[in-house]
């Protein structure tokens, strides 16, 4: 993890959570514009290998996705995600109609609801996290608009990027045991134990000292997202390995591309609100 990466995080945070916090079309705008970037970044090392991903109906399916999340009401935000899962997969499908005879139709087609799946589901779940007021679901009251709309992304953001950054850290000064020696020979036991405990604090001081969560749900948070994140980071190195890329492109530099930034994050979104949602 280079000096870069930190550079990164201190430009995209605050835009982040500003945006959050102001909510509305341009939150949207610029999940969305995060979303088609990381998609674009799979569909296009996908092309070079030779297949073809139905980009366009990928695109509009993850912007359906995120619309959805953004403009739903609380009774109605998870049929119309159903609905736009639904309409990733047929219409990728009904998109290789005009490829009579040609080979990879069916690949081509899993393929592109792969993306949506992948990249712009999880995503949608920023945009969802931000209607979570904490506070409000512990205690019956509000406790401003600050908490109610920052309150559950930065709880989420703190733990994936301290635990990150605690597992680089520990894991290059001490670390002995790859966790997954054939997928990623620089990621060790002892980094992964410490981004476990670097999330539980950072969940701890949000969750619990900030919006007044239990101390259980802290600590058990912050356990799963570090999980979730580091399952995100292997995760991509799944992906990258079986298309032998080191990273996904260079729109932030030595750190790689959009998805290289948000690998983590894709898995622990959906975790965070889950939990949020069903025991908070």
């Amino acid at each position: 993890m280079s000096p870069w990466y930190y550079l990164v995080v201190l430009v995209e945070a605050p835009i982040l959570l500003g945006l959050a916090y102001v909510g509305g079309f341009w939150l949207w705008v610029v999940i969305g514009f995060a979303t088609l970037m990381g998609m674009g970044e799979l569909y296009s090392a996908l092309i070079v290998r030779g297949k073809r991903p139905e980009a366009a109906v990928g695109y509009l399916s993850a912007l359906l996705m995120l619309l959805a999340a953004e403009s739903g009401s609380s009774e109605m935000w998870a049929e119309l995600l159903i609905l736009t899962v639904f309409v990733s997969s047929a219409a990728p499908l009904a998109a290789q109609f005009g490829r009579t005879g040609e080979p990879g139709r069916l690949r081509d087609c899993a393929l592109t609801t792969f993306g949506v799946l992948y990249v712009g589901l999880p995503m949608s779940f920023l945009l969802l996290l931000c209607k979570l007021d904490i506070p409000l679901m512990v205690t019956g009251a509000t406790d401003g608009r600050l908490k109610a709309r920052l309150g559950a992304l930065l709880l989420m953001m703190a733990a994936v990027w301290l635990s990150d950054t605690a597992a680089w850290g520990i894991g290059k000064l001490f670390g002995r045991r790859p966790i997954a020696p054939s997928l990623s020979p620089h990621k060790t036991i002892e980094g992964s134990l410490a981004g476990g405990v670097a999330a539980v604090l950072a969940t701890l001081a949000v969750g619990v000292g900030w919006l007044g969560m239990p101390c259980i749900h802290g600590v058990v948070l912050g356990l799963l997202l570090a999980v979730a994140a580091q399952i995100g980071d292997l995760a991509e190195s799944v992906v990258k390995r079986d298309m032998q890329i080191k990273d996904f492109g260079t729109l932030l530099g030595p750190h790689g591309g959009m998805l290289d930034t948000f690998d983590g994050v894709l898995f622990a979104a959906p975790i965070a609100w889950f939990y949020l949602w069903l025991f908070v």
